[in-house]
């Protein structure tokens, strides 16, 4: 009698165990799940100009074949584009994102986004973000110059763009590529610059491009493109006062987004795409499953 009270017991002890054992895998997979649903990867690539034409292919300018070559991998290896509003909400926690999401960038501003990326976005419902230099689409506004082959967008295409299911348009500065001295580059600092006039410099140029996107436009950008990729130790602070709530360097690596952390959406990496490799060389360490 008592040996089978023992085992009983014995029985009673394990099947506990087994028990409390399978209480904590569980909640240590939901916490996993947890934080897999709260993070995700994001790759992000750089374009500029696009051109029709072979003799004009670079480590900037792609070809239109090699573009149609990267949507179409990008579409067949199952992600889906985004733009910067959607990272927001994301973070935010207001806007689920697919597992596998990448955002696709043309810096500058050229004609050819108009007249030869948009279409092939249009037929492949993608979209992307575009960033302008204010300076040069304030010119071409002017000139009226729509050659594909060199010239930049006006404010009008800009505004039929941000209209479109296919574009989000942000801010790349109004002038800050290069000053009239040429002492300056991107967003960085000068020799000998000090901290207020550096701040007075950069807040005057965000902020006239600010007020020409939007009166221009109708377009309120939130975040800003860095020129060249360049900064200094304060931009971050300067930008967030003005309120913009992300920004993009030209360093190659995969971001990680965490939802809350608003930080997070600062400083993003971007992957250059030049010309001449395949779409499958160009995406094989960018690509990665969310």
């Amino acid at each position: 009698m008592v040996f089978r009270l023992r085992k009983i017991h014995f029985v009673a002890l394990a099947l506990a165990a087994i028990l409390i054992s399978a209480i904590f895998t569980l909640k240590s997979e939901n916490v996993v799940r947890l934080a897999s649903s709260n993070q995700t990867s994001l790759p992000i690539v750089m374009y500029h100009h696009v051109t029709q034409k072979d003799s004009r292919k670079g480590k900037y300018v792609v070809k239109d074949s090699e573009l149609k070559d990267d949507l179409d991998y990008i579409k067949k290896s199952g992600y889906t584009c985004v733009t910067v509003n959607d990272l927001i909400d994301y973070i935010n926690g207001k806007k689920n994102l697919p597992k596998k999401i990448i955002m696709i960038t043309f810096d500058d501003g050229f004609e050819s986004i108009y007249q030869i990326v948009w279409p092939l976005l249009k037929e492949r419902s993608m979209k992307a973000v575009i960033s302008p230099i204010g300076s040069v689409t304030q010119e071409f506004s002017k000139n009226g110059d729509k050659n594909v082959n060199y010239a930049y967008m006006s404010w009008n295409e800009l505004r039929e763009l941000e209209e479109s299911d296919e574009f989000e348009v942000q801010n790349h500065t109004y002038n800050m590529h290069k000053t009239d001295n040429g002492s300056r580059k991107g967003l960085s600092r000068m020799k000998g610059e000090s901290q207020d006039a550096y701040s007075d410099a950069l807040t005057e140029d965000l902020t006239k491009m600010q007020k020409l996107l939007q009166s221009k436009s109708n377009i309120n950008a939130n975040a800003i493109v860095f020129p060249y990729g360049l900064y200094s130790k304060s931009t971050m602070q300067i930008i967030k006062k003005l309120g913009f709530k992300c920004s993009m360097v030209c360093e190659e690596r995969i971001n990680k987004l965490t939802v809350g952390d608003e930080d997070c959406l600062f400083n993003l990496g971007r992957f250059n795409r030049p010309s001449g490799i395949t779409s499958e060389k160009f995406f094989e360490k960018i690509l990665v499953d969310g």
